[in-house]
């Protein structure tokens, strides 16, 4: 008979792989607000200085605070979760979240919380648990209590919470100028902030160093041109997700409000797609997940999708809440959504592309935009080709092609084509004086890669690239089955 034994991980090697799970600042500092709403606080500040002897981000929330047992379970890896941690209102997942977040950003992290009017401390450095290889936990004295940055905050509060990072190896790794890279990380996660917490913006009040964050809507849900769709709701296994289709009005006749609102109106082509929050907290925005494909035609199109804490698990969401994969199950129904804004943004750009050609799915696209420019976008909506190659690559190889489209789309050597034309040369960048045995080939290996290959086939046969062998598509499913 099998005997057991408890093996407990060695902290060195356990450290670094915990301080490399892929948080930036932000995602990391989001990651503490989390465990902050959480425990019900209304006002929670991001104070930091640069300057201090040991420079230092403290988190200062008023939620319901921890005794000693609590915090002690706080500061455990894979702390046990309660009963509130699967409500609606619960953030964290794992139990990993504090300490994960912290690892990766420095190598001290002391939390201290008040509760029934007594502070309790704890800290873990990170230098002398690797020196030690020892899983060591420092539980602070009243002196060392009163010398934490920032504790007069929660002396004066009746409860709450201080998380403090400090020794910020990272940052130092990083710049040249550690203060300069301090401010500008520290800005920048200000506004990753406001972006993710926007929805609790008239609930709870985060603020930097004293001054509120600025209140963004990624939808411009006030702006009189909004366009909003029906809410659908999506039931799976008998929890509700709702989805939101929504058209931003054009760039142009955006206001200075507006803009502020949207907190960069510069990204508004690269923020198009979906929206997916987690009991209201954003965690994936700016992208289709693969169900359609960014276009200027797209850009104002924004679709939200609200998902329960309960469903994490269909949406393989991972421990830092910042990635997630739509459940096969929804996506027939994700569709109509898509559908409905995209068409509505396609209304709202004012001067809708015009096809070159009469292809029913032209490899190009010809965009008018205001003031007299033109844009040409390789068609990626509605290619039968893009669409084959697009299914065979897995997310990254997927990027890859749209990078190398993209420089495509970038450098089309203007100059030579009009020149060429003055010249009443010939320019010819077709098959169509290829070998219609050769385009029989590529149609075969292209559409062997696919899932079901005979509609592969029909697919890639009325798309532009491959018309001149279309007459013989009989021809070329049958070979396709004597391959198989």
């Amino acid at each position: 008979m099998a005997t057991e034994q408890s093996k407990i991980p060695p902290a060195k090697s356990l450290i670094q792989g915990l301080r490399c799970i892929g948080y930036n600042f932000s995602t990391a500092l989001a990651d503490i607000i989390d465990n902050s709403i959480s425990a019900d606080a209304k006002h929670i500040q991001v104070l930091s200085n640069p300057d201090d002897v040991e420079p230092y981000v403290v988190i200062f929330d008023d939620g319901h605070g921890m005794g000693f047992k609590e915090l002690d379970n706080a500061m455990t890896l894979g702390s046990d979760r309660d009963e509130k941690d699967d409500s609606e209102y619960e953030l964290g997942r794992f139990g990993l979240g504090l300490k994960s977040a912290s690892f990766s950003q420095c190598l001290r992290l002391t939390v201290a919380s008040k509760n029934c009017n007594r502070i309790n401390a704890m800290r873990y450095d990170l230098k002398k648990i690797q020196e030690k290889n020892e899983w060591l936990l420092d539980i602070l004295d009243s002196n060392e209590i009163d010398s934490l940055p920032e504790i007069d905050s929660l002396k004066n509060a009746n409860t709450g919470t201080l998380v403090i990072w400090q020794c910020f190896d990272k940052i130092m790794e990083e710049s040249d100028s550690f203060k300069n890279s301090f401010i500008n990380t520290i800005g920048a996660a200000k506004s990753h902030i406001e972006l993710v917490f926007h929805r609790f913006w008239d609930d709870i009040e985060i603020s930097f160093n004293g001054h509120r964050i600025e209140k963004r809507d990624p939808f411009l849900t006030n702006a009189p041109n909004h366009q909003e769709g029906r809410t659908m709701t999506i039931n799976v296994d008998g929890q509700d997700i709702f989805v939101t289709p929504f058209v931003l009005p054009y760039a142009n006749s955006l206001t200075e409000d507006n803009k502020r609102m949207l907190g960069n109106p510069k990204s508004i082509y690269d923020d198009q797609g979906f929206y997916i929050y987690r009991n209201k907290r954003l965690i994936i925005w700016g992208s289709w997940l693969r169900m359609k494909i960014r276009s200027e035609f797209n850009k104002l199109a924004r679709v939200r999708v609200d998902i329960p804490s309960s469903l994490d698990s269909l949406w393989m969401l991972d421990v830092k809440k910042s990635s997630a994969k739509i459940p096969d199950k929804i996506k027939d129904q994700l569709q109509i959504s898509i559908k409905d804004s995209i068409v509505r943004s396609k209304r709202e750009v004012k001067y809708p592309g015009k096809k070159e050609a009469e292809a029913e799915h032209p490899l190009w696209q010809r965009i008018d935009l205001h003031g007299g420019k033109v844009k040409y976008e390789i068609n990626r909506e509605d290619n039968p080709l893009y669409s084959a190659l697009a299914d065979m690559l897995d997310d990254k190889q997927l990027v890859a092609l749209n990078t190398y489209l993209d420089k495509i789309e970038e450098f089309i050597p203007k100059g030579l084509i009009v020149s060429d034309n003055a010249d009443s040369l010939n320019i010819v960048n077709s098959d169509a004086d290829s070998d219609e045995e050769d385009l029989i080939q590529k149609v075969l290996l292209i559409s062997s890669y696919s899932n079901d290959q005979e509609i592969a086939v029909c697919h890639l046969l009325e798309g532009q690239a491959f018309e001149k062998i279309a007459y013989r598509k009989k021809e070329i499913l049958g070979r396709l089955k004597s391959h198989e």
